[in-house]
């Protein structure tokens, strides 16, 4: 792994990230459960409460949860800087998050508006303390601007999405009039996300590609800028949409096209790794990237927005932070033990590789079960009735396994934890 340029020493402990991404597994599998249950009634209207609640479980339960994770574990990192409080910090928008997810997804799925409104306000203050103990840690940060602008600025693509999500909810809600609900809405999801995930998930395998893959650094102009940029044509599409309603579209094209950009780029640099073992992390990126490719296609060739919702919900945003997580997390456990041995001078200790804490077999089995869930929803779109239920439950399972794994990593390294502590 190449590390330089790295503050290891500030990485929060390691239970921080674990808990949001064993959270989002949960979630992930309640968006099964939904599927299975409802069945093809999911497919009826991108606006029928079921739509509402199942897309929303997907950012504001799964993504949250493990953008929120990694942001934690990888900002101090970055930065060179802690967060704040961390443990305390950590705690407080987990909470917030994770209450806030729930109301909000029941206030959809039963149109409860006091569920909704109470679930928006949680959420709020989850992204609010995010948003400060972000700014506190890049404030007091002795490190390049340019290691941290892209991701700074798309947790501040949050501001804007929770701003028309809120305006969405109380417009819902009755409480105010909103003359075009179609042309909000696609700000909202325009800014959450092009804006929110796009950039925080594209700025965060900028980071990881050198380091896990051992290959070439993306160019620099691709790194410093291009995410910047659709920062600045999201905030020009915002402004068009009052000025010339009809510049809309145009402006989210240019920005698929730069993420197309972008990803071609991040795929170039794996390929040209060093060690061309294709091991289950590359098979969920490389899947993200494709689906991205599709949804793009889809969404400029057709007027099917349930399609290219699910290839991008299903395919990009439930598949490459994946494949994120099972980097992250075994590169954690690793350095953990790591950093106590050195502490404790072990050096009888024999540290286990990181493919111990996850191993390959059981993420390509995940990566297996996932893709089944996947396909079957794809298929679905021609025959609802038999695929819907059953991409729901290979999807339930897959959510299960991803739990399951990240659970066992965790164990498995406080088994070695407690046995490092204990050797005399």
């Amino acid at each position: 792994m190449n590390t330089a340029g790295l503050s290891l020493d500030q990485a929060p402990p390691i239970i921080i990230p674990v808990k949001f991404f064993l959270t989002a597994s949960l979630f992930s599998f309640f968006i099964g459960a939904l599927i299975l249950i409802e069945g093809e009634e999911i497919f009826l209207s991108r606006w029928s409460p079921l739509a509402l609640g199942l897309t929303h479980l997907v950012t504001v339960g799964f993504l949250a949860q493990v953008m929120t994770g990694a942001m934690m574990q990888l900002l101090p990192v970055l930065a060179g800087s802690p967060v704040p409080a961390v443990i305390a910090t950590s705690r407080a928008i987990h909470l917030s998050m994770l209450t806030g997810a729930v109301l909000l997804v029941i206030g959809f799925i039963q149109t409860f508006h006091h569920s909704l409104i109470i679930g928006a306000s949680f959420l709020a203050v989850a992204f609010l303390i995010i948003l400060v103990s972000a700014a506190v840690s890049l404030y007091l940060s002795k490190s390049p601007l340019q290691n941290t602008l892209s991701i700074a600025l798309g947790w501040v693509a949050l501001v804007p999405t929770a701003a028309f999500g809120l305006f969405l909810v109380l417009g819902l809600t009755g409480i105010i009039q909103i003359s075009d609900m179609t042309q909000m809405t696609t700000l909202h999801l325009s800014w959450g996300l092009l804006g929110w995930v796009g950039i925080v998930l594209f700025s965060t395998i900028f980071r990881i590609i050198p380091i896990f893959y051992v290959t070439k650094e993306i160019p620099s102009s691709i790194q410093v800028w291009s995410l910047p940029i659709v920062f600045f044509l999201l905030m020009l599409t915002t402004v068009s949409n009052y000025l010339n309603a009809g510049l809309l579209k145009t402006g989210l094209s240019l920005t698929v096209v730069l993420f197309l950009i972008i990803a071609f780029f991040a795929a170039a640099s794996i390929h040209r790794r060093k060690r061309k073992i294709i091991d289950s992390t590359l098979l969920f990126v490389w899947t993200g990237i494709f689906s991205l490719v599709l949804s793009a296609i889809a969404w400029i060739l057709s007027d099917n927005d349930i399609l290219v919702g699910t290839l991008l919900l299903w395919g990009v945003c439930l598949t490459i932070p994946i494949g994120v997580i099972y980097k992250i997390i075994p590169f954690l456990c690793w350095f953990h033990l790591q950093g106590m041995q050195i502490k404790r001078e072990k050096l009888t200790y024999t540290l286990p590789s990181m493919k111990y804490f996850i191993r390959e077999r059981s993420a390509k089995v995940h990566y297996y079960l996932h893709m089944s869930s996947f396909c079957l929803l794809l298929f679905a779109f021609l025959l609802p009735a038999p695929f819907t239920r059953l991409a729901g439950l290979a999807f339930t399972f897959s959510s299960l396994y991803l739990f399951k794994n990240i659970l066992f990593a965790f164990l498995r390294f406080r088994r070695e934890q407690r046995f490092l502590c204990s050797e005399g």
